[in-house]
């Protein structure tokens, strides 16, 4: 077995049930997080630290958004009869340090994108030059407050609903009228 590409964690499936008891909250200490892992604590902590160490573990800290931040939820599609892979897409997507999620997908629209500008004015610039962009031949913008943003990566690569209860599978984001204003744009 090779090892992973630089970067990369290669976790077992019971290190993925580990991190999904603790992803997406603040991480419990001492007996709190025996009592997660079902373990004693000195078994827990010297896990943590493990997975720690090989970076399958981190700590994130919860910046509040300063007031006047807008965030944005915008679909983008792109003109594949100009020719070539969109590369340069995706390579510009990576790059721009706006974008805090991106993804392909499937429908009317080629890519989603979230972002976060210092003000409605500065996004709405972004917005509008996304039309410049190589290959981009469509852009729907909406303008979002995320209420809450919990990962669960673990949970969804073990294709498991164990942490329903107590943390949602999924960002959620409260956007005006997004539904309905995605089904009038296709």
């Amino acid at each position: 077995m090779s090892p992973p590409p630089e970067g990369q964690v290669v976790l077992s499936p019971d290190d993925l049930r580990i991190v999904a008891k603790l992803e997406g909250k603040p991480l419990p200490r001492g007996g709190a997080l025996a009592e997660v892992l079902e373990l004693s604590p000195a078994a827990a902590s010297r896990l943590v630290r493990g997975l720690r160490r090989r970076g399958a573990l981190g700590s994130v800290s919860l910046v509040g958004l300063a007031p006047g931040v807008c965030e944005c939820l915008t679909y983008i599609k792109i003109d594949w009869l100009q020719g070539g892979a969109p590369q340069l897409l995706d390579d510009w997507i990576a790059k721009d340090p706006a974008i805090v999620d991106g993804a392909r997908v499937t429908g009317n629209f080629d890519y989603r994108l979230m972002s976060r500008h210092r003000s409605f004015r500065a996004a709405n610039d972004w917005s509008q030059g996304l039309m410049s962009r190589p290959k981009v031949s469509d852009v729907l913008t909406h303008f979002c407050t995320t209420k809450f943003d919990r990962p669960n990566y673990a949970a969804a690569i073990l294709g498991t609903d164990e942490m329903a209860d107590s943390v949602p599978a999924a960002t959620v984001s409260h956007c005006s009228n997004l539904i309905s204003d995605i089904e009038k744009s296709m």
